[in-house]
C-alpha cells in the first residue's frame, strides 16, 4: 500500500460501514494493505458483474453478496489486468497462497467492501444532479472493456455501453449551445468515408449492419437532415427516447471512427439491449425535461428512490464522508464553508475525469481530438504539460489516462512534516520537493480545467489551498491535521515557493516549474494587483 493511502478518508468510511462489528474493525486496523489492494478490484468487479448480468442494479441485495464475491474471485486475474494494465506504478499482484488467505479475502469483500460500495457508490438522482457531467466523463474509464467476452484474437471486447458513452463525451450533448457545430466538426463526411474504406477489413455482419449508415454518409440531403437533429431547436424539443435514437445513430458513426480499436461494431445491434443496460442513467445523461425553469429536478426524479452506480469508486475521495469526518474533529478543524467544500470536491472529480476522458478520446480518435487540443494548446501543452506538439496542431500524449488519478495526489502528514525540515534558498532547491509541487499541480489542474474555480473561492489562493488540503488529506483517525495554524504555516511555505518562482530569471529553470505553479502564481498576483 502506498504511504499516502495510510491516512486516507477510506478508513473512516470503512469504520462507519463496520459499525459495531468488532471483527471487521479489527481487520480494518490490522489488514490495511490487503483491504487497500482488494477494494479497487472489488469495485471494477462489480461493474463487470453488472455487464455480465446485463443490468446495472439498483444497489446490491445482501442475498447476492456471496455470488458476487465468487464472481470477483473467479475473475480476479482478469480484473487486475484491466484495472492496472497501463498503470506505471501498479500495486504488486497478490497471490492467495492457501485456502485460509482465500477465505479471508472473500470474507472482507463480502462483509466489508461490497457493503462499502453499497453505502457510498450508489446515488439517487438528487444526489448526483450536479455531477452528471463528471459521471458521463468518468464512465468512460470503467466501461471501456467487458471481460465476460473475449474476441477472436484473444483480446478484451469493448463493452456495449462504451461507444455510446464515448459519443456523449465527444459532443457534450448536455450543452445545447454549440451542439450542432460540435457534431458537425467531429463527424466530417470525408473522415468517416476514409475511415470506413481503410484500416482493418470489415466482417460481413458489420458491413450489413452499417449499410444504412454508410448510405446516410454518402447522401448529402439525408446527411443534412440527420445533422439537423442536433440543432438547438430540434434537440430541445426531443424527448429522451428521441434523443437516444439520434445518439444511437451518431454512435454508429463513432464506431466507424473507432474501427481499428473495436473488434465488432455489431455489438450495438438495434440499441434495445444498450438502452436497457443504461436506462437508469439516461434521465440525467440525455433527458430533455429533467429540470424545471429554476433548474431543480422534476418531482419524479427528485423523489425517486432508484439509485445508480457512480463511476467513481469513492475510496480516497469520499464526498459523503468529508463532513462527518470534519464534525468528528470538533472545533479543532479549520473554519470552512460546507457548500464551497462540496463544490470544490465536485470540481476536483470533474477536472480529473475531464482530463482522463480527453486522453482516452485522443487514444481512439487523435485526428478529431487534436483540433480540440489546438484551441487550448497553451493550457494543455505549455502549462499542464499533458501533451506535446509533434507537428503543427498534431499532439502526442505525455501522460496516459491511467496515470493521472486524483488518488496520486493524496497527502500524508509525514511528507508535510518532511517539507518543514528542509531548507530552501532558491527555486532549484525545490526540484525534489514533491509535496508542495504536488499541491501546486492540483491547483494548476483545478484552475486550468474548470473556469469556475477562482470565483468559487472568491479569488483567494489561500482558500483554494485550504480546500485542497481538506479534500486530499491527510485524514488521520485519531487527530486532525487541518487546524488553522497547520494550514496557515504550510500555506506560508507554498507562498515562499511561489515567490521564488515569480522572481526566477533563468527561463530554463523556471520552465520546469510551470506545470506546478503557473496558475497558482497568476491567481496570487491577480489578487495583489486588484486589491
Amino acid at each position: 500500500m502506498k504511504e499516502i493511502y495510510k491516512q486516507s478518508i477510506f478508513w473512516f468510511g470503512l469504520h462507519k460501514v463496520a459499525n459495531d462489528n468488532a471483527e471487521l474493525k479489527y481487520y480494518i486496523t490490522t489488514q490495511k494493505d490487503l483491504i487497500s489492494y482488494l477494494y479497487p478490484i472489488t469495485f471494477i468487479g462489480i461493474v463487470q458483474y453488472f455487464l455480465y448480468k446485463n443490468i446495472i442494479s439498483n444497489e446490491i441485495d445482501s442475498s447476492e453478496f456471496n455470488t458476487l464475491t465468487s464472481y470477483i474471485m473467479d475473475n480476479f486475474d482478469e480484473l487486475y489486468k484491466i484495472k492496472y494494465r497501463y498503470v506505471k506504478d501498479k500495486p504488486k499482484k497478490i497471490t492467495f497462497k492457501d485456502d485460509e488467505a482465500l477465505e479471508q479475502a472473500k470474507h472482507l469483500i463480502s462483509n466489508l467492501l461490497i457493503p462499502y460500495v453499497n453505502e457510498y457508490c450508489f446515488k439517487k438522482y438528487d444526489d448526483w444532479k450536479d455531477s452528471y457531467k463528471s459521471f458521463i466523463r468518468e464512465s468512460l474509464s470503467i466501461f471501456e472493456y467487458d471481460i465476460n467476452h473475449i474476441s477472436d484474437d484473444n483480446t478484451y471486447k469493448t463493452s456495449i455501453p462504451y461507444p455510446f458513452l464515448f459519443t456523449l463525451n465527444l459532443i457534450k450533448n448536455y450543452d445545447i449551445q454549440g451542439l450542432y457545430q460540435r457534431v458537425y466538426k467531429c463527424y466530417q463526411k470525408d473522415v468517416l468515408l476514409r475511415k470506413y474504406r481503410t484500416g482493418r477489413e470489415w466482417k460481413p455482419k458489420e458491413i450489413e449492419y452499417l449499410t444504412e449508415t454508410y448510405e446516410l454518409i454518402q447522401n448529402d440531403e439525408e446527411w443534412a437532415i440527420f445533422l439537423s437533429n442536433f440543432s438547438g431547436s430540434k434537440w430541445e424539443a426531443f424527448n429522451t427516447r428521441e434523443r437516444y435514437k439520434a445518439l444511437l445513430q451518431l454512435t454508429k458513426l463513432t464506431t466507424i471512427l473507432m474501427k481499428d480499436e473495436i473488434t465488432a461494431v455489431t455489438m450495438l445491434d438495434d440499441g434495445e439491449e444498450l438502452y436497457g443496460l443504461i436506462e437508469a442513467y439516461l434521465p440525467l445523461f440525455i433527458s430533455s425535461d429533467k429540470s424545471n425553469l429554476r433548474s431543480n429536478l422534476i418531482p419524479e426524479l427528485k423523489n425517486s428512490t432508484l439509485k445508480v452506480l457512480t463511476p467513481f469508486n469513492c475510496q480516497h475521495i469520499n464526498q459523503e464522508q468529508l463532513i462527518p469526518y470534519i464534525k468528528s474533529k470538533g472545533d479543532r478543524f479549520i473554519d470552512f464553508d460546507e457548500k464551497t467544500l462540496m463544490k470544490c470536491t465536485e470540481i476536483t472529480r470533474y477536472t480529473f475525469a475531464k482530463l482522463r476522458s480527453l486522453l482516452l478520446l485522443h487514444e481512439y480518435i487523435p485526428q478529431v481530438i487534436d483540433n480540440k487540443i489546438a484551441v487550448k494548446k497553451k493550457l494543455f501543452v505549455n502549462i499542464l504539460n499533458i501533451f506535446e506538439e509533434t507537428k503543427p496542431n498534431k499532439f502526442k500524449q505525455k501522460v496516459s489516462m491511467e496515470n493521472i488519478s486524483e488518488y496520486d495526489f493524496l497527502l500524508s502528514e509525514d511528507e508535510i512534516v518532511e517539507t518543514f525540515k528542509k531548507e530552501f534558498h532558491n527555486l532549484q532547491d525545490y526540484k525534489d520537493e514533491y509535496t508542495l509541487l504536488k499541491i501546486g499541480r492540483i491547483i494548476n489542474i483545478l484552475l486550468g480545467i474548470e473556469s469556475k474555480t477562482p470565483k468559487l473561492i472568491n479569488y483567494s489562493l489561500f482558500e483554494l489551498f485550504k480546500y485542497v488540503l481538506i479534500i486530499f488529506g491527510p485524514h488521520p483517525l485519531d487527530h486532525t491535521y487541518q487546524t488553522q495554524d497547520n494550514i496557515q504555516n504550510f500555506y506560508n511555505q507554498f507562498l515562499k515557493l511561489l515567490n521564488f518562482y515569480d522572481s526566477e530569471k533563468d527561463s530554463e529553470i523556471k520552465n520546469y516549474y510551470i506545470q506546478y505553479l503557473e496558475l497558482a502564481s497568476k491567481l496570487k498576483n491577480w489578487v495583489i494587483e486588484n486589491k
